[in-house]
């Protein structure tokens, strides 16, 4: 069962101001806004970590391995209204949305399925995603961990998002690679 509990707004998780999603965002009027949360994920990303203590009026996370969506219905949220979705964005329809988060998301799909899912989305999309000139293996189990497309930051740009690399931003069996913000509103 899912519980709803103030949080104390004193306690947001520190990020480094690369990391910190409030400022992609006017903070004040949240309440009036709703977000889809594209894969729930493992939760224990600094990006997912703050996702609680943002006050949406709706708050939906969507994800194709329902045990990602259970251990999202652990946590407290801020938003007024939180749901936890079974689905694939690819066939999702996004419309009632003021924002879509995709964090880690789209190197996880085909590319042209990416492609495809980025142009449907109309209201403002933040995307996270590694630059990686290889494919990782996939450590988590879940076949929706596999990578199977590879991003550059032209990518985005050729498309119109505004970016923001981080430079040698993650390290991982003995490999540094960036990452890259892609905003577009």
């Amino acid at each position: 069962m899912f519980f709803k509990k103030k949080i104390d707004q004193k306690f947001y998780p520190f990020m480094p101001i690369e990391l910190d999603l409030r400022r992609f965002f006017p903070r004040n009027d949240l309440k009036n806004l709703s977000c889809l949360m594209v894969g729930a994920g493992s939760g224990f990303s600094a990006l997912a970590r703050q996702m609680p203590y943002l006050p949406w009026g709706r708050l939906d996370y969507l994800d194709v391995h329902e045990p990602y969506l259970d251990q999202a219905k652990c946590e407290f949220y801020e938003a007024e209204n939180v749901g936890f979705l079974l689905g694939d964005i690819r066939t999702f329809d996004t419309s009632g949305y003021d924002y879509v988060f995709m964090f880690d998301i789209l190197e996880h799909l085909p590319k042209e399925d990416s492609l495809a899912v980025m142009d449907k989305i109309k209201c403002k999309q933040i995307i996270f995603i590694p630059l990686e000139k290889e494919f990782r293996p996939n450590v988590y189990g879940a076949k929706s961990q596999d990578h199977l497309s590879l991003w550059t930051e032209e990518d985005f740009k050729n498309r119109g998002y505004k970016t923001e690399v981080l430079t040698n931003f993650h390290q991982e069996g003995g490999r540094i690679f960036s990452a890259l913000w892609a905003i577009k509103k």
